[in-house]
């Protein structure tokens, strides 16, 4: 009762989910309450269930309190994995995190001879998903044994959240990652098989080694669609120049820091193949030829600036599929705002375009209000630009896909 207040105040990503949460002995078990709080404030219910060996980490009390549910930690006549993972099982998921080697090799094996590997026997039988948070020192994971289970165990259809590497371990995962695995499992496959390109955030013009032109851009909106698309199991590449260092399968982030950068960058990764092109990024309209040296402070100063190459166009030059586009503009009202992005969406020939005055908000704002333009509908969204990247795939799911 006491998670009422948390519960989907991050997203209702994952709102309606049962996530069985199975705990085995690796000291990053004490990751697991933050792990499941994270969970539930995407909208889930987590059930967790300990292994013997989770119980000398951390006590049960703790994810009974973390998750407001009864801790699995024996099997006992009420058939709790089928009742959660059988073929009618209630649970959506499970959620293996941290597994240590011994739980792996188990799994991999057959053995099921405790409740977070009976849970994953049933489970896999059943062909409910299951994915693995593995944490462990570096030597286990790199043994040839454990690392055989691994391959055995993608190869069945497990998904793993690879850890990172530091201090000669492999570290538990953020949950935030996690979270996002768990979010694309359960998510729809709208976009399976197909490669995105996505550009996003502003660029930087040099005007000499310390001094540049930008603009307030963030990147934060094309981030959320990025990710989004992802969720919905796209291959996606990010150019832009403001990268959050995702650790995801199928998501790379290209750095650039220029509008030539950045316009190469789209170029190349178009080339290889794309489905959809999300042009999200606020590019300088400007360059400049940069000076080798600092410019002396001085009384007055001319800069000579000339037209930046628009990245859309070039791109539509060797380019013909879906794009999706983005107009900014300030003070020019709703009507004009609406005007000047259907001319841009029929000119540059896009299967919608989302449009925003910058006054209002949206520039370098956590939040914000746009306007959805397709050839079949006019639609205002707004909130947190998680919540409107959201609208956006799904409109365009809806009028284009």
């Amino acid at each position: 009762m006491h998670l009422r207040r948390i519960k989907g105040i991050k997203s209702r990503k994952l709102e309606g989910k049962k996530i069985v949460l199975g705990v085995t002995g690796s000291i990053a078990a004490v990751e697991t309450v933050k792990l499941s709080r994270e969970l539930i404030r995407r909208g889930a219910e987590v059930i967790a269930v300990m292994s013997d060996a989770a119980k000398k980490i951390i006590h049960p009390y703790a994810l009974e309190f973390a998750t407001d549910n009864r801790v699995i930690t024996e099997i006992t006549g009420k058939v709790e994995h089928v009742e959660l993972l059988g073929m009618d099982g209630i649970a959506d998921l499970l959620l293996i995190a941290p597994s240590t080697a011994n739980t792996i090799s188990k799994i991999a094996a057959g053995i099921d001879d405790t409740p977070v590997t009976t849970m994953a026997s049933t489970a896999l039988g059943s062909e409910k998903p299951v994915i693995i948070a593995p944490a462990m020192h570096e030597s286990m994971i790199r043994n040839d044994a454990v690392s055989k289970s691994v391959e055995k165990l993608k190869e069945m259809g497990i998904e793993f959240v690879e850890p990172f590497y530091d201090e000669y371990k492999a570290k538990f995962a953020p949950a935030e990652t996690i979270c996002l695995h768990v979010e694309r499992k359960l998510y729809g496959k709208e976009f399976e098989g197909k490669r995105i390109v996505v550009t996003s955030g502003p660029t930087f013009e040099q005007i000499d080694p310390i001094r540049f032109i930008s603009n307030r851009s963030s990147g934060l909106m094309g981030h959320e669609i990025a990710l989004e698309l992802w969720r919905r199991g796209g291959y996606v590449t990010v150019i832009t120049s403001k990268p959050r260092g995702m650790r995801l399968p199928d998501f790379k982030e290209i750095a650039v820091r220029s509008v030539d950068e950045m316009l190469q960058k789209s170029l190349e990764e178009v080339k290889k193949g794309c489905d959809l092109f999300v042009s999200a990024a606020a590019a300088a309209d400007f360059t400049i030829e940069m000076a080798e040296s600092k410019i002396k402070t001085q009384e007055e100063l001319v800069l000579h600036l000339k037209a930046a190459p628009k990245i859309l166009h070039k791109v539509r030059e060797i380019y013909d599929g879906e794009v999706i586009g983005f107009k900014a503009e300030t003070g020019v009202g709703e009507e004009g705002l609406f005007n000047i992005a259907y001319e841009k969406m029929i000119t540059d020939k896009l299967s919608m375009v989302v449009a925003n005055d910058v006054l209002e908000r949206g520039m370098g704002t956590e939040d914000t209000k746009v306007l959805m333009i397709t050839k079949k509908r006019k639609e205002w969204a707004e909130g947190h630009k998680e919540e409107v990247a959201e609208k956006i795939v799904k409109t365009y799911i809806e009028d284009v896909l």
